[in-house]
């Protein structure tokens, strides 16, 4: 298959789904926001020049349930029989037979509409595959096209919203001459983004049923709008008898499904794809402590800040009016910590609202001596309507929230599915210029058992994630927290985490997002630079050799880490601003 050496090999190409058309897939151009945090290297590709495009392509993944033109679906099927390798998400495009599957009609047709998966779960066959293997519990989705098999390779097959089996297929591969297609038939992009952020909260969520976590309280929260299962979606924690929590980050796998079938199917047809990895210094994954500031009292502050210094590590104080004297918030930022904001809408003179919003916003920026916080996160992690707050934080220059997270032990860990930053959307699909980063749960010892700290810790390793743990100050002085807090520190380092606070993580994810990749004249990938500097950051190769890698014409070597199930190789670079970086690989 010939190839442009300007060409990108990966090409992505979301659907535009007409106005009043069926939807299998929302949040299509999601796809984009899962991939540019990845750091993988793609090319965006119109659906109208898909036809020119295409040939220079190795592979192709596509977003959403369309019918092309006919000479678009000819040229699709000879391109993947000439070699060229296929994903799509939620669609077949016309073309069923080539994914070896068939659409299941609906039960009752009145109009002319494919069938909708609905809610159900994503169930690993018994058969190992690179696509699949980090998966180890039937994964929950929310929507997709129905498929029945027809020749193709079953990877997944669907159980329905109370784990029963059925007819229909989750994942499948087909082989077609020299190329292949691999059809995931959940909406993928949908179901990463209902389970981020929930649904709109305008009362009480159901409780669990077992008593742990009862978020009906009469006080509207983030975790109200949870989607995930109670029964099917919490796992037991080991050492806490009774206890059941979300200790698998269930958005986060649907994510490293999408990466790891593009890693697959790379390997497979021979194509070399490079990516900006997610932290400095190849680090597995990152820590976070923040403190929420309840009742402003100085003298647990100060008790904190000396439980902080033998940590060594800098933490994110959530300050709540009244706040604190100069003499406090001095001490907080001498010792290096950020200071940041903690909207109050739970006191009875602060309504939830923006006017209130921006009130404490500019309260806390005077008492931080005009220094505008850049992370809030809301007091008891209050929450109402659906995106709202989002925009008011875009508003007032908020860069990153952390309200998402638990308000009940049973509701702990991966409440929201995810521990990776990530921008939220509105109902229309716009993405806010603000990152939400959940907070996995509030004071081990208190409201989380120590016992839950080893695999919250596994989690967030195996998705390469970010530990984000709560201490409040008004805890601090209780018996065996500040000991808690020491010891969480320490585990996470010596995992090998590097603990930053909202801000660092701020800062350095989106220098990251200010990067793009292209290819010159010699087949030579080109990393460019925005307007941050980037020290100490990884660039990954997928590539199972042993070389090194050359960097703007220099040997630099390369070692060998596996993520997400497959080899790379990396080298460590200290990236300027807005400059070049021509990478190829060495035998």
């Amino acid at each position: 298959m010939s190839q442009s050496p300007t060409t990108i090999p990966l090409g992505v190409c979301v659907w535009d789904i007409p106005r009043y058309s069926h939807y299998l897939v929302t949040y299509g151009r999601y796809l984009h926001e899962i991939l540019g945090h990845a750091g993988l290297c793609y090319e965006q590709i119109a659906p109208e020049a898909l036809a020119e495009r295409l040939p220079g392509l190795r592979i192709l993944l596509t977003v959403g349930e369309t019918e092309p033109p006919l000479a678009l679906q000819e040229q699709l099927a000879v391109w993947v029989a000439a070699g060229g390798a296929w994903i799509s998400v939620g669609g077949v495009c016309g073309l069923a037979e080539l994914f070896g599957v068939e659409v299941e009609p609906p039960a009752y047709k009145l109009y002319g509409f494919a069938s909708n998966l609905g809610e159900g779960y994503l169930a690993a066959g018994g058969v190992p595959h690179p696509a699949l293997n980090h998966i180890t519990l039937p994964l929950h989705f929310f929507n997709g096209i129905s498929v029945l098999p027809a020749g193709g390779e079953v990877l997944a097959r669907v159980l329905d919203a109370h784990q029963r089996p059925t007819k229909r297929v989750a994942v499948v591969e087909h082989a077609t001459g020299r190329g292949r297609c691999l059809l995931i038939a959940a909406d993928l992009t949908g179901t990463v983004v209902r389970i981020q952020q929930g649904v709109a909260i305008t009362r009480d969520g159901v409780a669990a049923p077992d008593g742990a976590g009862p978020i009906c309280d009469a006080i509207l929260k983030a975790d109200d709008g949870l989607v995930l299962d109670w029964l099917f979606d919490r796992q037991p924690v080991a050492d806490a008898p009774g206890l059941s929590a979300f200790m698998q980050p269930i958005a986060d796998l649907w994510r490293e499904l999408l990466l790891r079938a593009i890693f697959y199917l790379a390997e497979a047809q021979a194509v070399t794809l490079p990516l900006l990895w997610l932290y400095p210094r190849n680090l597995p994954a990152l820590g976070e402590i923040s403190h929420d500031t309840d009742l402003s009292e100085p003298q647990l502050a100060l008790r904190l800040l000396e439980v902080l210094a033998p940590a060594q590590i800098h933490s994110t104080w959530c300050v709540i009016l009244p706040g604190y004297g100069p003499e406090v918030i001095a001490a907080i930022r001498d010792a290096g910590h950020e200071l940041a904001m903690h909207y109050d809408s739970f006191s009875v003179d602060r309504p939830w609202g923006e006017a209130n919003f921006r009130g404490q916003h500019a309260a806390l920026t005077e008492m931080f001596g005009g220094q505008a916080p850049i992370s809030n996160k809301n007091h008891y992690l209050r929450w109402e309507g659906d995106s709202d707050l989002w925009g008011w934080c875009e508003r007032v220059g908020i860069q990153l929230d952390q309200t998402k997270g638990p308000s009940k032990t049973g509701a702990i860990a991966f409440t929201f599915g995810t521990c990776h930053p990530y921008r939220p959307v509105d109902p229309a699909g716009r993405l806010f210029d603000v990152l939400e980063l959940p907070t996995l749960t509030q004071d081990m010892l208190l409201t989380s058992p120590m016992a839950a700290l080893a695999p919250m810790l596994d989690g967030v390793l195996r998705a390469h994630g970010i530990l984000h743990l709560l201490f409040h100050p008004a805890h601090i002085a209780k018996p065996g927290q500040a000991d808690a807090f020491l010891e969480s520190v320490a585990r996470g380092r010596a995992a090998g985490l590097e603990w930053w606070t909202a801000a660092q993580i701020n800062a350095w994810e989106r220098a990251r997002r200010q990067t793009s990749w292209r290819r010159d004249a010699d087949g030579a990938f080109i990393l460019r630079t925005g307007a941050a500097a980037l020290p100490e950051a990884t660039v990954l190769w997928l590539e199972s050799g042993n070389g090194g890698v050359s960097l703007n014409d220099r040997n630099q070597p390369a070692q060998m880490v596996e993520r997400w199930g497959f080899r790379f190789r990396s080298v460590v670079l200290d990236a300027d601003p807005d400059t070049e970086y021509r990478l190829t690989l060495k035998d």
